[in-house]
């Protein structure tokens, strides 16, 4: 363990409804590979003691992560006890290559070994919130391994912890970004005002298809695949244009990749027609308070927007600029108002099933954009890691879709689908025919 370099308050505090609901009553990891590659003060030096040395003093700004999660006496809800404890942390080595991982597109189960895993049946109360893993290469690279507690925060504040540990790391004296909990301001207030059906939500705070069909149960990793596929900026522009044109408005980059990515998968997987699907995604919800949240504040600032009341048949033959409407109407949603709204939905239905119990469908697609959250720009001194990545969510969320930085020197777009092997050829023609 690495605790804090100097003391923790003693301590419970308390999580928001963004914080503590199911769906981020898990882990989420990350991958940062560097390749050592570039002469500098840091090459000689050993990464594992650097960054070591670098957590144990970041962990006395960002104590709660020193902590444990634990559950209120009712068992209903989860809160922080600031013990000071401290951060898992692992050293390996390996006389491998960092060549043997490529781009970490292929779903491999050796790369669980970059990453202490406890078992999936461990309680919340018994793994600490955040693990460390820093694996040395033969070839002078490495590989940091993090997971976080989801309930903790977010990707955002996660990716803000790691730079805060790299400025450490790179003998800063105190953090750019002062941390900021704020937990609290987030709290409802009695009388409980839900002023939307909030019909996409379930008493456990976690989000089910009310039409599901084919639940994804016993989908085991080995019949997975992922399929990865680079966009240039040249080839995002000459799809968005045209839509622009016809929507007569600004869409984004995430907007159109997105729309594109729901189609595609939607035919790979084969989804009937007149099935009513959904896409899931998370927007940032930081600045749609008043006032904002503050800049350093690191716990969930997200809420998840979901694309709905429309079929299979909408989202594959319909226009591209359609589903683009539906997606930026899905994000236009999410204002203050419903976000506050959900929160004291939670509060007033909370229930605290596991996460084993929830049922996922095909119908449902969940995208998470992760190129621009700040873990490309993780420098502990040896250089920006070459590749950056999450791991994790594709034990957590059925079939998902993500939005990585490319390689370096690229400009554009990787997109990473999660399907079955058996839907990896359609869903390569599909993307191809949309390129």
């Amino acid at each position: 363990m690495v605790p804090p370099s100097r003391p923790s308050p003693r301590t419970t505090l308390y999580l928001s409804n963004l914080d503590d609901n199911l769906i981020v009553r898990h882990r989420f990891d990350t991958l940062l590979v560097y390749n050592n590659g570039s002469p500098n003060v840091y090459s000689s030096q050993n990464p594992v003691k650097v960054i070591r040395e670098a957590l144990s003093q970041v962990l006395g700004y960002y104590h709660p992560l020193a902590g444990r999660v634990k559950r209120t006496e009712d068992g209903r809800k989860l809160q922080v006890d600031c013990t000071g404890e401290g951060a898992l942390f692992v050293e390996a080595s390996t006389h491998n290559t960092l060549s043997l991982l490529g781009e970490l597109e292929e779903l491999k189960p050796s790369f669980e070994q970059l990453l202490f895993q406890f078992p999936l049946t461990a309680q919340v109360e018994d793994v600490p919130p955040l693990i460390f893993q820093v694996t040395r290469f033969d070839c002078g690279g490495f590989v940091v391994g993090v997971s976080f507690n989801h309930c903790l925060c977010d990707g955002r504040g996660a990716a803000q912890f790691l730079l805060g540990l790299a400025e450490i790391a790179r003998g800063e004296t105190k953090l750019s970004i002062e941390a900021v909990w704020q937990r609290e301001d987030l709290k409802p207030h009695q009388p409980y005002l839900v002023r939307f059906q909030h019909d996409e939500l379930l008493e456990s705070g976690f989000i089910v298809n009310p039409n599901c069909s084919r639940q994804m149960a016993n989908v085991k990793t080995e019949d997975l695949i992922l399929a990865s596929f680079f966009l240039s900026s040249d080839v995002l522009q000459s799809i968005k244009q045209p839509i622009v044109e016809e929507l007569k408005e600004h869409c984004s980059t995430f907007e159109v990749l997105a729309a594109l990515a729901w189609r595609a998968r939607t035919v790979a997987l084969g989804i009937p027609l007149d099935h009513t699907v959904r896409l899931l995604f998370a927007v940032d919800v930081r600045r749609a308070f008043d006032p904002p949240l503050a800049e350093g504040y690191y716990g969930n600032g997200w809420s998840l927007a979901c694309a709905r009341n429309t079929t299979a048949g909408e989202v594959v033959n319909g226009s591209l600029s359609h589903v683009v409407k539906m997606i930026k109407n899905a994000k236009m949603s999410l204002n203050e108002e419903y976000v506050t709204s959900s929160m004291a939905f939670l509060e007033m239905k909370r229930s605290c099933p596991k996460m084993i119990d929830v049922r996922m469908c095909v119908e449902d697609a969940y995208l998470t954009d992760w190129r621009w959250l700040g873990f490309n720009e993780v420098d502990f001194g040896w250089g920006e890691p070459v590749i950056a990545c999450p791991i994790s969510f594709l034990r957590t969320l059925g079939f998902p879709i993500a939005f990585l930085r490319p390689p370096e020197k690229k400009s554009g777009v990787k997109m990473v689908v999660c399907v079955p092997c058996a839907a990896v050829k359609a869903l390569e023609k599909e993307i191809h025919s949309l390129v």
